[in-house]
Order: structure tokens, then C-alpha cells, then sequence
């Protein structure tokens, strides 16, 4: 299924394995109610299980998959002796067969590479693309935690457009965005720690998909005494446009020019339906400003 414009909304399928074949669906059909038709998945969810109770609920009801945009993702290797990455063809092309037969499914709409291998090479890895590409395996590829010039390297030597890129974005986690803001700056928050991946996807048409939209340190930050201006905050702004404070935290990101996609993590068919009434929303400069500055960031 071809993409007609940049997404705004992502479910992520982390959480899914406890759910029933019938919730699985429940999920499915209200994202699509909400026009979100891009499902996540990663081969290490749930040792697998994730993809295979999805597969399950398309077997049942296979006039979805027609409807929706399946993206998977594989490069990290869960081994009791040794857990690590690894983005060499031969793993990366079993990893798309095997989620293709979990899923129940000929293809794929896109592949990620989960996330990179030290040891990589783009060229090989290159090899993987176009080999699944003419398979019919999978549409389109993309990369998950990938810096700008690793993207920039693997592009290098492939033929196939890397189109998407899963990095951990949100209003309490985006140095990509703080070091834009405090470029030439004798402090934290002006270290260039990603090359400038943020300008790198931007001027190259690769959306950033961002995953944990809505974690803190260690659980999320909506609701935390320990952030309690930010949160006065997100309860004022949630009041003023009538939603919740999760949608005022995904408009906070939808605001930004780039084009930022939000994966909702959210097994609950209520909150995916809250939380996508953000995409009605745009924040006045202020407000995004606000928000960014209400977790004690300073502007130079």
C-alpha cells in the first residue's frame, strides 16, 4: 500500500502479546477509524509472539490488510550468550522472511533496520535491500536509531531510498532539537551528540518516526510529580483544546516542521481515539516554546 503523504500517527504493536486475537482487531479498527493505518512491529516484540497474534487477527479478518501499511523491523539479535546487533545481509533477509511468515503475509509494507551494527557494511547491507526489493518482500526501507552520516553512509551504497528513521523523540527527551537551539554554545545542550540528524533527515525526505513519545526517565512523564510545571502546563492546554494531556504532548510534536510521526504505544482502543484528536491541533508558538521551556531548558 503506497503512502499518499508524510503519516502523523503510528501503532506501535510492542504491547500487543497479552491481547486476544478480538482486541488485536478492536486496535486495528479504531486506529483506522482515526485515519491511522501504519502498524509497527519489530521481530524481538514479544520473542515474535507480537507479530504472530496480529498475523492471527489479518487471517480472520483479511480484507484489512488491504487497509493498512505494515512496517516491521529487525537488526538486533536477543542470544542468551550474547545480546547484540547485526545488520549483515543474510540476518537481515532471514529476519524479513521469518516476520513475513509470523505475520501471515507475502510482504511487507516497510522494513527497519532496528538498529546499527558497529561492525555493518553498507554495501552488503545495500545487497539485503535490493534483494527483498526484488522479491517483492518489501516496499520500502527505512532505519531505526540511526544517526544522520550512518544513514548517509548506507545510502551511499544503496539503491533502494532510505525513506524512515525510529528515534526516541519527545517533548522530555529531543537534544536533536536543543542543540539546534543552542548551536555555538559553551554548554550541555550545544553538544552535537548525533551529527545533526535531525537537518540530515529533513533536507534528505526521511521522516522521523518518534517512539517513546511520552516517557520520562524510567515511566512516563505525563502526570509525574517530579515535572510539575510541565504538567500544570499540559493540564492547562489539554483544558483550553479539550483533549487529554498525551494528545497536547504528540500536538507538541506534530507542530514542528519536520514532520515528526508519533508511535502510540497504547493497547486501548479509547486512548488511540484521544490521543489522535491531536492532529486537530496546532499549538501556537508560544505553547510549543513553553512547553519545551517548562522542564528548565534556558534559550541562549
Amino acid at each position: 500500500m503506497k503512502r499518499c503523504c508524510m503519516d502523523k500517527f503510528i501503532q506501535g504493536c510492542m504491547r500487543i502479546k497479552d491481547l486476544t486475537t478480538a482486541q488485536v482487531r478492536e486496535l486495528i479498527d479504531a486506529n483506522l477509524e482515526e485515519g491511522i493505518n501504519v502498524f509497527d512491529h519489530a521481530d524481538i516484540y514479544g520473542g515474535g509472539e507480537c507479530e504472530t497474534l496480529f498475523g492471527r487477527a489479518l487471517k480472520e479478518a483479511p480484507q484489512l490488510r488491504d487497509k493498512i501499511i505494515l512496517q516491521t523491523k529487525g537488526g538486533i539479535v536477543k542470544d542468551l550468550s550474547c545480546h547484540r546487533y547485526d545488520n549483515s545481509a543474510n540476518y537481515l533477509i532471514d529476519c524479513v522472511h521469518k516476520s513475513l511468515k509470523r505475520l501471515g503475509v507475502e510482504k511487507v509494507d516497510r522494513f527497519l533496520i532496528h538498529r546499527p551494527d558497529s561492525l555493518f557494511n553498507p554495501e552488503e547491507t545495500a545487497k539485503a535491500f535490493d534483494k527483498l526489493s526484488q522479491e517483492g518482500a518489501v516496499n520500502e526501507f527505512g532505519v531505526s536509531n540511526f544517526a544522520g552520516g550512518q544513514i548517509a553512509l548506507l545510502q551511499s551504497s544503496s539503491k533502494q531510498k532510505i525513506r524512515y528513521n525510529q528515534v526516541r523523540v519527545s517533548i522530555f527527551h529531543c537534544p536533536m532539537i536543543e542543540y539546534g537551539v543552542n548551536y555555538n554554545r559553551y554548554n550541555d545542550a550545544g553538544v552535537n551528540r548525533d551529527g545533526g540528524t535531525l537537518d540530515y533527515c529533513r533536507l534528505n525526505e526521511v521522516q522521523i518516526q518518534c517512539y517513546s513519545p511520552y516517557k520520562g526517565k524510567k515511566k512516563s512523564f505525563i502526570g509525574d510529580i517530579k515535572y510539575p510545571k510541565l504538567n500544570k502546563l499540559l493540564k492547562e492546554l489539554a483544558f483550553k483544546y479539550g483533549v487529554t494531556p498525551n494528545a497536547i504532548a504528540a500536538a507538541w510534536l506534530l507542530k514542528h516542521p519536520a514532520g515528526f510521526a508519533v508511535i502510540n504505544g497504547t493497547t486501548q482502543p479509547d486512548r488511540v481515539k484521544q490521543i489522535a484528536k491531536a492532529k486537530d491541533i496546532t499549538l501556537t508558538r508560544s505553547e510549543w516554546y513553553e512547553l519545551y521551556l517548562s522542564l528548565g531548558r534556558k534559550l541562549p
